[in-house]
């Protein structure tokens, strides 16, 4: 049998298996169908030629025509030039070549241009003076210059190449209407990307010296509000579409990023309003797209990525670029609160009041995402500004609170603090003392320093561990291996930290707060400033360690002696008997000098008093109250008796708040209670003016007031005075509240009466009114009798 042959295919499909063999193999380099361009012709205005060979020909054809032929055809040729140059001619073709070897062998001779010549492309000069030559030079003169109109580029090797084509009036007229639609199109898109703007204001004040008509100070007004509202319109799109697919719409920022700049593109200076309106509309977009994580991104550069990790990757690149350009033109623009050093020019109130928009951004953002990129950035740009105006100082301090009361990782927490320690340190005495009383709202309460001892529990706890581990089999140590790494991915997974990274974390930051309290006290700063580190030592006095406590208490008892302010004196007593009282037993030191000073001062505490004094009076008779039993009974009682006497010229809440001390020291000290009792006073003679309280004759004192205050404008007063009257219950509205925390409660500084005022009864007009009473009888016969045994005879009186 024969052999059976390949089956015959046609080229074609033979090539088209090659072609897809060597797709599969990777040896086929593919490429892109190009568009073949097609150049367009470009009209080419021909002149005719004439020469002796057409002088020939046409005296043979003219020969042939009559007179009125030969007319038409040269007003045609007039008219129409390039009639007869698609004519081809037999002779040409036939003998072209031959042409064309005697167009080579003749030199060439340039003619002289004569006067009488029209034009340089005449040949001959025998028919220069004919008449279709000036015919056609006059209509070639009176004829209208034909319009261009611009086609679609055309993309080469070479680059873009422009293209143009003759077009009739007609073709003009609507390819201007088609550039004035395509103009229209042009300004909306310029609202979405922003590479237009036409600033109507600036182009008013800048006029034409030329211009006489003079512009108006309404015309200017209206110019401002059409800008604005344009303005409003072209942000409100840009961020609506950028908050409706922000991976598409990043872009949208570019616009929006422009609008912040002081002057714009044309060199025109933007307006303040449209700047504010930008930064906040930009403050909220962000708010609503970053992340509440740190973005790290590493150089993808020779990695192979997937389609959407890419796009992931470059759409959070751009999104930390866009974030860094706006809190650059935040900083820009806040920077004029803060002057340089020397320049002692005043900022006008717009710039100020952009200033201060500024650094509300900026907190904003801090306060949103703590812990995204450039948030330590943010903190320090803040934080010097709590060293200006109250404004700006009032918006920082919200913002570090806002920070330290969400902050669970401390990260942040502790850049704050450090900016804060490297500001105070920077600024000394100058410093404004409102510039740390946002140290005071840091969560540090659970923060041991003394953990030296726990140290070394855990070493011995672990070592006993590790011998145990040494004695293990292999499979118990892989076992245990394991555990250890599910452990770890399932804390990473829930995202939570680590109790000694946070414990760590807290012991730095308290660490740098002291540092800053006792470089303030050391330095022997001014009024407020020791005030403020006082109060912070007051508050955190719990966590110095047990070493320090002896040396403060020597500091602040010889400032107590030096100072002659009552208020600072005050506070410094607060300091220490706060200190005294979270000690306990450690410390054995004698308070007596401090409650000397305390019940010298209390005295002159009264109504017209400040708040501060009155709650610092009251924050040391709590610290007092803590150690009852350390403090002698005649202490205690003199203490009570000054409490009741404060409370008679004090407003309600400080009265409040006295009898509730007074109430606790009742019920700790059964001494205390005869106060009431004047059967129980002892011998002697109570002295109030005696700067002692162990040598007043506090047992002889009585609390009249407790009666007094019985009848105070006050319900709640009148209750709680009649509580310790009767020893009875007490007021069911102050249970379970603290003796500052009713001083705060019904504090009406901002105006708010508690309990709130019951409104007037109606009166109802319709009874009649009732005559009136006597309320003693007997007042009203002598009356009556004085009034019957009077002369009432004026008119002799007046004679006589």
């Amino acid at each position: 049998m024969a052999k059976k042959g390949k089956p015959k295919i046609s080229k074609i499909k033979r090539n088209n298996h090659t072609t897809n063999k060597m797709k599969k193999q990777g040896k086929l380099k593919l490429q892109r169908h190009r568009t073949k361009v097609q150049k367009q012709k470009q009209p080419v205005k021909e002149t005719p030629e004439y020469s002796s060979d057409s002088e020939s020909s046409s005296n043979e054809w003219a020969d042939m025509l009559d007179e009125e032929e030969q007319q038409y055809i040269v007003n045609r040729l007039a008219k129409q030039p390039n009639l007869l140059s698609n004519i081809p001619e037999k002779e040409d073709n036939k003998r072209g070549s031959k042409r064309k070897k005697d167009k080579e062998r003749l030199p060439k001779v340039k003619k002289p241009r004569t006067e009488n010549s029209m034009d340089d492309n005449i040949g001959s000069s025998d028919d220069s003076d004919s008449e279709v030559e000036v015919k056609y030079e006059k209509d070639l003169a009176q004829r209208p210059v034909k319009k261009m109109r611009s086609l679609l580029p055309i993309k080469t090797k070479d680059g873009l190449v422009e293209r143009t084509e003759e077009c009739d009036d007609s073709d003009t007229e609507s390819a201007e209407e088609d550039q004035a639609g395509v103009d229209d199109e042009v300004e909306k898109a310029a609202v979405e990307s922003g590479s237009e703007h036409d600033s109507d204001e600036e182009t008013m004040e800048k006029s034409e010296d030329n211009e006489e008509k003079e512009i108006t100070t309404v015309e200017l007004l209206a110019a401002r509000r059409d800008r604005l509202r344009h303005e409003k319109l072209r942000i409100g799109a840009l961020c609506s579409s950028l908050l409706e697919s922000p991976e598409k719409k990043l872009k949208n920022l570019y616009p929006i990023l422009y609008l912040m700049d002081e002057h714009l593109k044309d060199g025109t200076a933007n307006l303040v309003s449209v700047r504010k309106l930008a930064s906040l509309s930009a403050a909220e977009v962000f708010r609503d797209i970053l992340p509440e994580y740190k973005l790290r991104h590493q150089d993808y550069s020779d990695v192979k990525l997937k389609k959407d990790t890419l796009s992931l990757y470059k759409y959070e690149k751009e999104l930390l670029e866009f974030y860094k350009r706006y809190l650059q033109r935040l900083e820009k623009a806040a920077s004029v609160l803060r002057p340089k050093k020397g320049d002692k020019r005043k900022p006008d109130d717009p710039r100020v009041s952009l200033g201060l928009l500024s650094i509300k951004c900026m907190c904003t953002l801090l306060v949103a995402r703590p812990n995204f990129n450039y948030a330590t950035n943010i903190a320090q740009s803040v934080i010097p500004f709590l060293d200006t105006t109250p404004e700006a100082r009032n918006t920082v301090t919200e913002a570090c609170t806002d920070v330290f009361k969400e902050d669970s990782k401390g990260e942040i927490t502790l850049a704050i603090v450090r900016l804060i320690n490297q500001l105070a340190k920077r600024r000394g005495s100058r410093l404004n003392p409102a510039a740390l009383d946002c140290l005071l709202q840091l969560k540090i309460q659970d923060v041991e320093l003394d953990e030296e001892h726990d140290l070394k529990m855990k070493k011995k706890t672990e070592e006993k561990k590790k011998k145990r581990i040494v004695n293990l089999s292999k499979k118990e140590k892989k076992r245990a291996k394991k555990l250890k790494e599910v452990e770890r991915e399932l804390l990473e997974t829930e995202a939570k930290e680590s109790e000694s990274a946070r414990r760590k974390q807290l012991t730095e930051v308290t660490k740098t707060v002291f540092h800053i309290y006792f470089r303030l006290l050391k330095s022997s700063p001014t009024t407020g400033l020791l005030i403020a580190a006082l109060n912070g030592i007051a508050k955190f006095t719990h966590v110095i360690n047990l070493e320090y406590y002896s040396d403060l208490v020597s500091i602040l008892s010889g400032l107590v002696r030096s100072s002659a302010d009552r208020s600072t004196r005050l506070v410094v007593v607060g300091t220490v008997l706060a200190v005294l009282a979270k000690a306990g037993d450690a410390l054995n030191v004698d308070p007596a000098v401090f409650h000397t000073h305390l019940y010298q001062d209390m005295l002159a505490v009264h109504a017209g008093c400040s708040r501060s004094e009155t709650a610092t009076v009251v924050e040391c008779a709590s610290a007092v109250c803590q150690r009852l039993r350390r403090v002698s009974c005649g202490v205690l009682r003199a203490l009570a008796k000054r409490l009741l006497t404060m409370s008679s010229h004090g407003q309600h809440h400080a009265a409040l708040a006295s009898l509730a001390l007074v109430w606790t020291i009742m019920q700790h000290n059964k001494h205390v209670s005869a106060l009431f009792e004047a059967e129980c006073a002892g011998s002697g003679r109570f002295d109030p003016l005696s700067p002692s309280p162990e040598h007043c004759g506090s047992h002889a004192a009585l609390g009249y007031e407790g009666p007094i205050l019985t009848s105070h404008y006050h319900p709640v007063v009148r209750a709680a005075a009649t509580a310790l009257l009767q020893r009875g219950g007490w007021p069911q509205e102050l249970h379970g509240l603290t003796p500052m925390q009713i001083f705060d409660q019904y504090d009406c500084s901002q105006l708010c009466f508690k309990p709130a005022i019951p409104p007037p009864k109606p009166r109802d007009l319709t009874k009649p009114k009732t005559s009136q009473t006597w309320a003693r009888p007997d007042f009203k016969t002598y009356c009556e009798t004085v009034e019957d045994n009077l002369n009432m005879d004026i008119d002799n009186f007046i004679e006589r």
